[in-house]
């Protein structure tokens, strides 16, 4: 009797155990957690709110659940659907397009954030790179993003004497000026990585977001390690020969770099090579010998910060 009672009750604790291990059944729902994976991988507000609807599960969420939530990045519509699969929730505010009303201004595909995805959530994704940001390009340095900075060119200069004095022999070389001798963003990796968000599949990283009208791709930036001075940074974007003269960088100057199409307007960009310490930019190849350009993005290799 002893021997049927131990084995009875042996066998039901081995069977709470399993029941405590088993895994989540298929059909337990969608939970809290869910949601939030579901905003934090940048889906939109409709197709998150659309699939609690399909659930037609409420939620039972106290104040501090609800401020959690918020702090996660989920928007007050979804959180008022998940109290209630049927409450109505509030349509983000029309934008006019060229000034008439009632006309919604064409959303840009690619990286950027469609029209449904709160700022609650775009904030919350900032240092994803797999979440849409703004137009730009962005370092990847630990696990934090950051977007670089257009530069302010101080205006070029060439020089000329050595050039004249030689007959021509010497090249003249034109430089943009960058202010300061150091940028203002600055990193620690000797190989960061890069990510491009493009405002439009197939038109170019730029229309808003970039000077150069004909940029549509990483490959048509240079990457280039920047000449320090006291005040200044240069970088070499002409050279004068002898009866000719040619825009674009010194070779010796460029860093190569690999880029990888990672989804439809968003490139990784990665450096070949270990990049020194130092200062450096990219530039685009339209804005390369111009007088006035405009798309150089500056940041700094600094392993001791």
């Amino acid at each position: 009797m002893k021997f049927l009672l131990a084995t009875f009750a042996f066998l039901t604790i081995l069977g709470l155990g399993l029941a405590q291990e088993s895994p989540r059944p298929a059909n337990a729902g969608m939970s809290v957690a869910d949601v939030q994976d579901m905003v934090k991988a940048g889906l939109s507000e409709d197709l998150v709110i659309a699939a609690l609807r399909k659930e037609n599960k409420k939620f039972d969420l106290g104040v501090q659940d609800m401020l959690d939530l918020k702090k996660a990045g989920i928007s007050d519509n979804i959180i008022k659907v998940m109290l209630n699969p049927a409450a109505a929730v509030t349509p983000p505010a029309p934008a006019s397009s060229g000034g008439v009303v009632g006309i919604r201004a064409a959303r840009p595909s690619g990286a950027t954030p469609d029209a449904g995805v709160s700022e609650a959530a775009i904030e919350a994704n900032v240092n994803n790179p797999e979440a849409p940001h703004d137009s730009g390009i962005y370092i990847l340095s630990g696990d934090k993003m950051t977007e670089l900075e257009r530069a302010a060119p101080q205006g070029t200069k060439t020089g000329m004497l050595g050039h004249v004095l030689t007959y021509g022999i010497v090249k003249g070389k034109t430089k943009a000026v960058l202010p300061g001798p150091r940028a203002s963003i600055r990193v620690s990796d000797l190989r960061p990585t890069f990510y491009f968000y493009f405002e439009d599949k197939s038109a170019a990283l730029g229309k808003t977001g970039f000077g150069a009208q004909t940029v549509s791709n990483p490959n048509q930036f240079s990457l280039l390690k920047l000449e320090q001075k006291k005040d200044s940074r240069e970088a070499v974007v002409g050279t004068i020969g002898f009866a000719s003269y040619s825009s674009g960088n010194e070779s010796k100057e460029q860093i190569a770099f690999k880029s990888d199409k990672i989804h439809p307007g968003v490139y990784r960009v990665i450096p070949t090579v270990n990049m020194e310490p130092g200062e450096y930019c990219f530039i685009s190849a339209s804005a390369s010998g111009a007088a006035g350009a405009t798309d150089i993005f500056d940041f700094s290799i600094n392993p001791n910060q």
